[in-house]
């Protein structure tokens, strides 16, 4: 096993140098402004930093609607400040937003960073609302393994049993709205390299699911309780009363077997949702996270405000 963890941690290694080498081209986007990296526990952990964002010219007089980030990376990578530029928009367009660092399956299990997601929420429920975050009007959204958590964690919100295995307290954020951009949500096909079958397949995806049980193995409490599939049957309520979720994606990106497999769920469940998938005729170049990565394309605009759009109007509804 250890062969394949090192695998997967060669894999996110090599993905970072060559987003640092591209990320120097990327535009910067405009009209925002942020606090950064302020600590959420008080342990000097650098990966329990959180960042809050504005737009340019807001003076605190009045509540914003708030958006909560939960970054991807694969679990294994990346920060709050990956997502800067797209969270920046966001604020833009007139949104607090908050991102915050997690420890990654290098320092922890999924028990683990699923807590301190909730360390960070407790932290804008405490101080947010003095610095204008409007709690009763939430948008939760992530990407990739962001995605995976933004799931898990609006089930966790509604279920006695999750909240039990992870550890943690409901929130008290009300969260009218769920975004999801090219989402994993299968966690027993995690197949980032090779493909189902093969060797590296199967080794990498055990790999991932052996790191996501950390040292208690199938003994963990959240053992069968990590994959979309495995979380919505825990609900304490009729998934139809879950918030509604919008699915952002492309056909053309690397993992759009897992966009299936979420929208199949969520469908057999009655969970409601919509989805913007982008066809491969439309755009070839929309690979994964694109409207992440690359905030300034016109499909990423396009997709982003959608978003923004479904969001109020779930505040409205």
């Amino acid at each position: 096993m250890n062969k394949w963890i090192n695998e997967l941690f060669k894999i996110w290694d090599g993905i970072e140098e060559g987003n640092d080498a591209a990320d120097k081209y990327n535009p910067d986007s405009k009209g925002w402004r942020k606090e950064s990296h302020i600590p959420y526990l008080g342990d000097y952990d650098p990966m329990h930093v959180l960042n809050l964002y504005y737009p340019k010219d807001y003076d605190g007089s009045r509540k914003l609607k708030t958006v909560i980030d939960i970054h991807g990376g694969g679990w294994l990578y990346g920060t709050v400040d990956l997502s800067e530029r797209y969270l920046g928009w966001i604020a833009s367009q007139g949104y607090a937003v908050m991102g915050m660092n997690y420890r990654l399956l290098r320092e922890t299990d999924l028990k683990g960073l699923v807590q301190d997601i909730y360390d960070a929420i407790g932290w804008l429920e405490r101080f947010g609302p003095d610095r204008g975050f409007d709690l009763d009007n939430v948008l939760l959204t992530g990407d990739s393994a962001g995605g995976h958590l933004t799931n898990l964690v609006a089930c966790i919100e509604n279920s006695k049993k999750l909240r039990k295995a992870y550890g943690v307290k409901r929130s008290g954020l009300n969260i009218k709205a769920l975004c999801v951009c090219c989402p994993c949500a299968d966690t027993n096909a995690l197949y980032i390299s090779g493909e189902p079958g093969t060797e590296a397949g199967e080794g990498t995806a055990a790999a991932y699911k052996s790191l996501m049980l950390g040292e208690a193995g199938e003994k963990a409490a959240w053992h069968e309780l990590m994959g979309i599939d495995e979380t919505i049957p825990a609900l304490d309520t009729d998934p139809s009363a879950m918030p509604p979720e919008l699915i952002i994606g492309s056909e053309t990106e690397s993992l759009y077997k897992q966009t299936v497999f979420l929208k199949k769920q969520l469908k057999k469940s009655g969970w409601p949702y919509e989805a913007l998938i982008w066809k491969k005729e439309e755009a070839l170049h929309l690979q994964h996270v694109f409207n992440i990565s690359h905030w300034e394309w016109r499909e990423s605009l396009i997709s982003n405000t959608e978003m923004l759009k479904f969001f109020e109007r779930k505040c409205k509804g």
